[in-house]
């Protein structure tokens, strides 16, 4: 009984470790956090839970910006805790791409998506 105990323990702790690595597909402002992409045809949206902000940019500057390396800039929608304030819409934001993702840069805020979350923009 104890050695299943153990056995049940070690599995939960290495569940526990291996479970945030897999989940965090960016960071917002330095802190990590899980961010999806969502294809709406001719946007896409990058949203996060904590904090709760989206970007929505055209499928076009994305792809443009995955292509080559450097600085790309965008008009995008910038959405924070469900509502798009009028001095948000239509902001301009820097599209930096590095080696291990891209950054959207906006006026009050930046987003990292991991390369991982951009494979599923590109299929």
């Amino acid at each position: 009984m104890i050695k299943m105990k153990k056995s049940i323990g070690r599995f939960c702790l290495v569940a526990l470790l291996a479970l945030p690595l897999s989940a965090m597909a960016g960071s917002v402002d330095g802190k990590l956090t899980k961010i999806r992409s969502y294809d709406d045809g001719r946007k896409i949206e990058f949203k996060s839970r904590i904090p709760n902000v989206s970007f929505s940019l055209r499928k076009v500057d994305i792809l443009k910006s995955m292509t080559r390396f450097g600085k790309t800039t965008a008009v995008a929608d910038l959405e924070k805790n469900g509502i798009i304030v009028n001095t948000d819409r239509k902001a301009l934001v820097t599209l930096d791409r590095v080696g291990d993702g891209l950054y959207i840069k906006g006026k009050t805020l930046t987003m990292f998506v991991t390369e991982k979350e951009l494979e599923n923009i590109r299929r």
